[in-house]
């Protein structure tokens, strides 16, 4: 039951979509509801796919770059260090030339941090770094600049944290050119995932040339394509703007997850190109968070390494020192800072945190009491140990639909915010996200408030 990360993907949405209405609106006068599938084709598919591919043909060069560098044996590792730095500055400098100088503070800030004698690098104290650099980007970046580079800074951070507290709990601390290079690794510094120091470290382990890789590599290239095309223009197409109210907010949630499915499809490839293990590519699992048994499941299945990494790095220890809900309350905080101090994401994520705390023990509690498989995670495969389940009980699945089903309604309502509205560039404000959900109501918020009194009721 760990946090979910809402990845800065929309950035480059939203330029894709300025690009396209700049277009259409100088060569074109038209209702959008009105357009064909040729119309839909010619104004918004096919510049969508030649603005993406050309926009990613150096970091595709990059990894395969990186990936011969990475592993040639003839090569030291020392070397190989020293290359993912250089290549990592270029390509940051090429995409998010911003991120450069805060990044460097960064890594001066962080380093003298891990030299500390170990008496002062315990607790709290490994947030330290980066908590100064997120509160000086919100003090005194611009906005906009603030709101493109958050998703690297983010990554950079998680990378610190890992380091530093692997550092106090095994002894293992990286040499200070492994930690550059770690931190500005071309393959995952722009859009992620979060990788452990082993995994960047283990070269001898990462895969090999042939077909496979290659088809796979490009299948999870034209996989990204397919979810930005949704995002950018199919969701809008087919659910258009004089919808209802409840239709309209799916359709902006639904688009904004096809925009994180974009992202994460886009990294497993580059992941893969960059030499990268297979075991690492996974990052997201679209039917699961479409179709979701719960919202834990949701939450699971968002961000696989980003699950990991709270799981590890905060959950645990903060179960440890503060409780099961305390560790879950504390997931969120660390997750909403992680994003920066914008209410919005503070809002979304803590409301999902308690979403899915009331919705694992009401589940639980009837899962228990009535011993039927209608838990948030489902029993493993012919190892049920209920009494009841789908296979022999039909109020079962009609249970765990229903569920499956307010889950969906949930993630409609929260997912609402992240619209494409003018604000979008500098971050949403607190104002945006009360009228918004403001205007449903409050209906999940209240729905959510029923199920934990039920809980109450029969635990």
């Amino acid at each position: 039951m760990d946090s979910v990360e809402f990845y800065d993907e929309e950035d480059y949405i939203d330029q894709c979509q300025d690009h396209l209405e700049q277009d259409i609106d100088q060569e074109y006068e038209f209702e959008y509801e009105q357009e064909t599938l040729t119309e839909l084709y010619d104004l918004c598919l096919k510049p969508t796919f030649i603005q993406t591919v050309e926009h990613f043909i150096p970091l595709l060069a990059v990894s395969v770059l990186y990936k011969i560098i990475s592993q040639s044996s003839f090569i030291p590792n020392r070397m190989k260090h020293g290359a993912s730095i250089v290549i990592g500055l270029l390509i940051l400098r090429h995409y998010v030339p911003e991120s450069l100088h805060l990044l460097s503070i960064f890594v001066v800030i962080s380093n003298i941090y891990l030299y500390l004698p170990k008496k002062y690098r315990h607790g709290f104290g490994v947030f330290i770094p980066s908590i100064i650099i997120i509160l000086y980007c919100e003090l005194y970046l611009d906005p906009v600049s603030w709101h493109k580079i958050r998703s690297v800074l983010m990554i950079a951070v998680m990378k610190e944290i890992s380091v530093a507290i692997d550092q106090n709990e095994k002894n293992e601390r990286p040499s200070f050119l492994e930690y550059i290079g770690y931190l500005f690794c071309p393959i995952t510094s722009i859009f992620g995932p979060w990788t452990s120091f082993k995994d960047y470290a283990e070269f001898d382990r990462q895969q090999s040339w042939n077909l496979r890789w290659i088809l796979k590599s490009v299948g999870y290239f034209i996989l990204s394509l397919v979810f930005l095309n949704m995002s950018n223009c199919g969701c809008s197409w087919i659910i258009s703007d004089n919808s209802g109210k409840w239709l309209l907010a799916y359709r902006d949630a639904l688009s904004f997850r096809m925009s994180h499915y974009f992202i994460s499809s886009l990294s497993s490839s580059f992941l893969l190109l960059g030499g990268f293990s297979e075991n690492l590519i996974s990052i997201t699992k679209p039917v699961e968070i479409e179709f979701p048994r719960s919202l834990v499941q949701v939450v699971i299945s968002w961000n696989i390494p980003m699950h990991t990494w709270l799981k590890i790095y905060i959950f645990r220890p903060g179960r440890r020192e503060f409780g099961k809900f305390g560790g879950i309350l504390l997931t969120y905080l660390a997750s909403s800072l992680l994003h920066g101090l914008n209410f919005q994401l503070a809002a979304v994520l803590l409301s999902l945190g308690f979403y899915t705390y009331i919705e694992f023990q009401l589940r639980a509690v009837l899962s228990t009491t009535l011993s039927a498989c209608i838990s948030s995670k489902k029993c493993p495969k012919n190892q049920c140990q209920h009494e009841k389940n789908s296979s022999n009980c039909w109020w079962v699945t009609g249970v765990n639909i229903g569920f499956s089903t307010l889950a969906m309604f949930h993630l409609a309502y929260l997912g609402l915010m992240f619209d494409t509205s003018e604000t979008q560039e500098t971050g949403y404000s607190y104002l945006h996200t009360l009228e918004k959900w403001s205007k449903l109501g409050y209906s999940s918020h209240w729905i959510a408030f029923a199920t934990y009194c039920a809980y109450f009721l029969i635990r």
